[in-house]
């Protein structure tokens, strides 16, 4: 992307005290191996690599400037002058880095967030749905929408791989940047606890904040849930012109509202009736709860209360926790001033999110349901909701993660157990470790070992489950959804499960 923005290196480091002289530069860039000649490479130490340790190979590649992060507080806006091979660059010194990047390339970038409304969803689920049922809706307003996620970056018809759910603040910048130059006018972002603990996302962008829901994940690098909570609270700490979304059916949500300033304005939203008089009644609050929940072939149907005013909505999504996904989404567009009428109106239009709760199925073929669940709460939900919709025995097919908290795994295999009549364990990323060692710790919470069959090559194993199960039966198939490879060791192997299923149903038909 060409650089056209209107702060320059010189001006935006002026900002905090760095004289410079005026250098030509293009982009601010975080990653080194994205470097490009002309580009200023911003080396941030970080939780696991320390960028300062590639500030020759960005030179090499082609940087002109390098912004280098110092442990003193005296280096602040030293420089020097550095040569590799045949290029020559300014490096700069700057003190916290790691904790202004943020505002660095905000300034650099030309600040694009205040051209748009940019919505940040966290939480363990539902940050992928939430995000992209926002910009569904908002395209069946003709409104110029974008998302940053999971699934990747820009508009739904158009979206590109980025490497992590939340970019880093150089490359998160550059993409909004870029958005304003497509006159995108609201921006949904899924918002990471690694990226908000990393400071990769300042709240002070947020126009508005949706949580989702928290459970346990990611505990082999927040510890513990309490420090994982509070990593996701770094999002609701914005001004207080900053609106709340809160599932308040969460513990955290219901915390968070009684807890964090009371002057913000938020909109609290619920499917269990957890929304008490007095939260109603709160002069900056406003609320959606949703009722007479019914799940059908179809998908789901359920009457909105809310401060806009009451309706039914009908909606193609499957799960009651896609209820609350969509009481979420609904929640932003009323914040915007859309009709609630015509926003449910409107949510027959939706359709489900790759990968999350998406159903494929063929005539006298069982149901298959692909999803990303790969958590304890997250299959739960998935298996609760695969239930709801089943007419015959529900089937699971999942396995977990190497080389990551290792506690969850019993805890699935418990939960299935509760849940799927039929349990095949498989793989599931394993990385370094013996996939035979993590299909018997899930088995370790598995009492009913007659519903137990593993097959560990994953294909192999969701075949079979399809071939198995009868035409009224669902299989539910976690932890993949949208994702196209499998990591087996130091391999990433392609692998892409809505393809297989998909071509499954395709040979049946031929």
């Amino acid at each position: 992307m060409a650089n056209n923005f209107a702060f320059s290196l010189k001006s935006t480091l002026a900002k905090f005290d760095i004289e410079l002289p005026e250098i030509a530069t293009k982009n601010l860039v975080n990653d080194s191996r994205t470097i490009d000649k002309g580009d200023i490479f911003a080396a941030v130490d970080g939780t696991y690599l320390q960028g300062t340790k590639f500030i020759n190979k960005a030179i090499a590649q082609g940087a002109v400037a390098v912004i280098a992060q110092c442990n003193e507080k005296s280096q602040h806006g030293d420089i020097k002058y550095v040569s590799e091979q045949d290029n020559t660059a300014m490096v700069i010194y700057f003190y916290q880095l790691d904790e202004l990047l943020s505002k660095v390339s905000a300034y650099y970038y030309g600040e694009p967030y205040k051209s748009m409304a940019v919505i940040g969803v966290t939480g363990t689920n539902g940050k992928t749905s939430c995000s992209q049922l926002i910009a569904q809706l908002l395209e069946t307003f003709n409104s110029n929408a974008a998302i940053i996620g999971t699934n990747g970056a820009g508009k739904l018809s158009s979206l590109q791989k980025i490497d992590n759910t939340t970019p880093g603040p150089a490359q998160l910048q550059q993409l909004l940047a870029q958005f304003k130059s497509e006159n995108i006018s609201t921006v949904a972002m899924e918002v990471s606890s690694h990226a908000l603990s990393q400071n990769r996302v300042d709240s002070d962008i947020i126009d508005v904040a949706v949580f989702t829901n928290l459970s346990r994940d990611h505990l082999d690098y927040h510890g513990d849930m309490e420090s994982y909570g509070l990593a996701k609270q770094k999002l609701f700490s914005g001004s207080e012109e900053q609106v709340w979304v809160l599932n308040v059916d969460d513990e955290y949500g219901q915390r968070w509202d009684q807890q964090l300033n009371p002057a913000n304005p938020r909109i609290l939203y619920s499917i269990s009736s957890k929304i008490s008089e007095a939260q109603m009644i709160r002069s900056n609050s406003k609320y959606l709860s949703a009722g007479n929940i019914k799940c059908h072939s179809r998908g789901v149907t359920f009457d909105l209360k809310s401060s806009w005013g009451e309706v039914t909505v009908t909606s193609r999504l499957l799960g009651r926790f896609n209820v609350a996904n969509l009481l979420a989404a609904i929640a932003v567009l009323l914040n915007q001033g859309y009709e609630l009428a015509e926003i449910a109106q409107n949510c027959q239009q939706l359709t489900a999110v790759d990968g999350r709760m998406e159903a494929f199925t063929a005539p006298d073929k069982p149901t298959a349901v692909v999803d990303y669940a790969h958590t304890p709460d997250g299959l739960e939900q998935a298996l609760l909701a695969s239930k709801e919709h089943c007419d015959g025995e529900l089937w699971v097919v999942f396995g977990c993660g190497g080389d990551r908290d290792k506690g969850k795994r019993p805890m699935m295999g418990k939960i299935a157990e509760c849940f799927a009549d039929h349990i095949v364990l498989t793989n599931d990323n394993p990385r370094s470790e013996n996939p035979e060692s993590i299909t018997a710790d899930i088995n370790n919470g598995i009492l009913a070992k007659q519903k137990v069959k593993v097959i560990i090559d994953r294909q192999q194993a969701v075949i079979s489950a399809l071939q198995q199960a009868k035409k009224d039966d669902m299989v539910l198939l976690a932890g993949k959804g949208h994702e196209d490879y499998l990591i087996i060791g130091e391999q990433t192997l392609p692998y892409y499960e809505r393809e297989v299923v998909s071509q499954f149903y395709q040979r049946g038909l031929n």
